[in-house]
């Protein structure tokens, strides 16, 4: 970093009487400590809401490509812990806004998935969205944008 930059920043901290923290962050502060709490609550409740509410969303194989990268045990526990966080409140019973409302209902939804998505898209494998899809197909889960699209011309 350039000095005039860092004279900068030396100066906005001693004015707003913020210090920067002297040890790394730990990846807990951004994700908390409940990693294995909404692991364990995604594993139970993701089928069934994914069944039910997966085809209705426009990023639905980004969503159950996370899942197996959250269920794979090379993923980097951050990541791990963002998309259990953000997929724990895509199953989740209470939203705040209900799923059963239609269009509107999954706006939250999509929009944590959305953040969660951005966040850990490196990290979601080809193989991630291989098993993705044999399990969307398995499940008969059509996405929405394969179920609006024309049939394809002769």
């Amino acid at each position: 970093m350039n000095e005039r930059l860092s004279r900068w920043f030396r100066k906005a901290e001693a004015e707003s009487g913020v210090t920067p923290p002297a040890e790394p962050i730990e990846p807990e502060v951004y994700v908390g400590n409940d990693q294995e709490k909404n692991e364990q609550y995604v594993r139970e409740g993701f089928v069934d809401k994914a069944r039910t509410f997966l085809s209705k969303l426009p990023m639905a194989e980004d969503v159950a490509a996370a899942y197996f990268c959250m269920l794979d045990p090379s993923t980097p526990k951050w990541v791990k812990g963002v998309a259990a966080a953000a997929l724990a409140y895509f199953v989740l019973p209470i939203d705040a806004i209900v799923d059963a409302i239609p269009v509107v209902g999954l706006m939250d939804d999509v929009t944590v998935l959305t953040g969660a998505l951005t966040a850990i898209s490196a990290f979601i494998t080809t193989e991630h969205r291989d098993k993705a899809r044999r399990w969307m197909s398995s499940e008969r889960i059509v996405p929405s944008s394969e179920a609006k699209a024309p049939p394809p011309s002769p």
